[in-house]
């Protein structure tokens, strides 16, 4: 098999032009100096790669999680693989994870430069792809206090409660089996539409349209990830799915740059109404601070803009899509969390102040994040100098990896781990004669991350979760389409790639209340 890789390879490159062979030529004698002139390592074990592709042929045809489990089954809980030249380092579990990433964190901090994330991010002014440092700092807590405005009085949850009343009467008018998928994107997008930029959207906008089409395609396309991130010289002769979704993401981003040039014809700083307001409030305070002037540019006003609202929008959605599938597969689950709304909320606006008594409500969206893990494998960190994890070496500007998925479906810290059982995040502590029952955080369970490059949205993300999902059981049960004969919902991951998905899937609802 090698020999006739060799050979095609060799094929290859004589039909190129003088260019390409120049280029091909460049980059075997770089990375030949480079095997020969460097450090050598105490490395995690893996699989044995091949020179120039590395491991990137065990890849072919395969999901990127399959082939992640079988490594972690044969090497361990920390590998090494290579993605064509460039040497990745998985972790894949919780204890090596936060012994990285947390006790380590300073080490583990950046990321690598990757050539999709450059275009994606204009050149890296955003938050969630921009290498540790200065300016990363400084964004990342302007843009903190500015989220924590929405978290601390009740704007959110008026805003969510406003955002669900016409979705549940759209729902309500739907008379027969239907895909919630638009729905439940709807019910995050206005969420975060309204934070962001102070307005939401209709179910027919063209312009939800667009946004749930160009995500959707995004998610679905993606795969195992992009080889030019990995093969520099077909950064020139890009591939076309890159091309497309380079063209389909950009388009995403011009959206957001539209509503931010619109708030800058209308900006008030004596009239700060969401969160495009409070960046350019931030924006004309930095132009007046040398060290920050050059670093908040209208392009980095957009890049976190894009940070909040297009990664909350497309995880939130996704997670709603695979909660309420989890709810039609278990009914009996989806009825405690109607006794316990209806007990706790009544016909009240779900708020703050019913957060810590919806117990089980919480408990079932950490389940069904734990075992449906939309995003399996973590952004990628890369180190920031030599260090270790797990008693192996590890070089600086190295890629780093978490196999989410992995460690949240681990029997070390799940028994039963694809037993969807909410009880397990559900403590019981007797004081006096009472009984207090509290949902708490749970090692091995990390979908936002740990350490520094921790989700900046972790706060608003379960806050919204719990108050959408709260609002919809509130006033609607949610059942099968398809329940008949014992037949139950495909509970299995639609993706091909690094992403987790549900299958489409069709429901009916009900109204419980007016």
């Amino acid at each position: 098999m090698l020999l006739n890789l060799v050979n095609s390879f060799v094929q290859l490159v004589e039909q190129c032009s003088v260019t390409t062979k120049i280029i091909a030529a460049t980059t075997i004698i770089a990375v030949f100096i480079r095997l020969i002139t460097s450090k050598r390592y105490k490395l995690p074990p893996g699989p044995r790669p091949l020179p120039l592709l590395g491991n990137i042929l065990e890849l072919n045809g395969v999901s990127l999680l399959d082939k992640l489990a079988e490594w972690k089954e044969r090497y361990g809980p920390v590998v090494t693989c290579y993605i064509g030249p460039k040497m990745v380092i998985v972790v894949n579990d919780f204890e090596h994870l936060n012994e990285a990433y947390v006790k380590q964190g300073s080490d583990f901090s950046s990321r690598p430069l990757l050539h999709s994330m450059k275009i994606f991010t204009d050149d890296f002014k955003d938050i969630a792809a921009a290498p540790y440092g200065d300016v990363w700092k400084y964004q990342r807590r302007i843009t903190s206090q500015a989220l924590r405005q929405y978290l601390t009085g009740k704007q959110l949850e008026h805003r969510v409660y406003e955002t669900l009343q016409p979705i549940i009467e759209n729902l309500k008018q739907e008379s027969g089996a239907f895909n919630p998928h638009r729905y439940m994107s709807l019910s995050v997008c206005n969420v975060l539409h309204g934070l962001c930029f102070g307005s939401t959207l209709q179910i027919e906008d063209p312009a939800f349209v667009k946004l749930l089409s160009s995500l959707d395609k995004i998610s679905d396309g993606i795969g195992n990830g992009f080889i030019e991130d990995f093969f520099p010289p077909l950064r020139w002769w890009p591939t076309k799915k890159f091309t497309e979704l380079m063209t389909t993401a950009l388009e995403f981003n011009d959206y957001v740059l539209h509503r931010l040039q619109d708030h800058k014809v209308s900006f008030d700083p004596n009239n700060v109404d969401d969160l495009t307001d409070n960046i350019l409030l931030a924006q004309q305070q930095a132009l007046k601070e040398d060290d920050f002037a050059n670093f908040f540019t209208d392009d980095h006003a957009k890049q976190i803009l894009i940070d909040v609202f297009a990664a909350g929008l497309d995880t939130s959605r996704q997670t709603l899509d695979w909660l309420f599938l989890v709810l039609i597969a278990y009914p009996e689950v989806q009825s405690k969390m109607h006794e316990e709304i209806d007990r706790v909320v009544g016909d009240a606006v779900p708020s703050k102040e019913h957060r810590s008594r919806l117990v089980y409500t919480e408990a079932v969206i950490m389940e069904a994040m734990r075992i449906y893990y939309v995003a399996p494998v973590g952004l990628p960190h890369e180190t920031m100098r030599d260090t270790t994890v797990g008693g192996y070496e590890i070089p600086g500007k190295t890629t780093i990896l978490s196999n989410n998925l992995s460690m949240m479906r681990d029997p070390k810290y799940w028994p039963e781990p694809l037993k969807f059982k909410p009880e397990r995040f559900i403590t019981n502590n007797k004081e006096g004669t009472e009984s207090k029952i509290s949902a708490s955080r749970h090692d091995g369970w990390a979908p936002f991350s740990l350490g520094h490059r921790a989700c900046i949205g972790e706060s608003l993300a379960k806050l919204e979760l719990v108050y959408i999902v709260a609002g919809l059981l509130q006033k609607l049960t949610f059942s099968f389409a398809e329940e008949k004969e014992g037949k139950r919902p495909d509970m299995g991951n639609s993706a091909k790639g690094i992403a987790f998905l549900p299958k489409p899937y069709y429901v009916k609802v009900t109204s419980r209340r007016k």
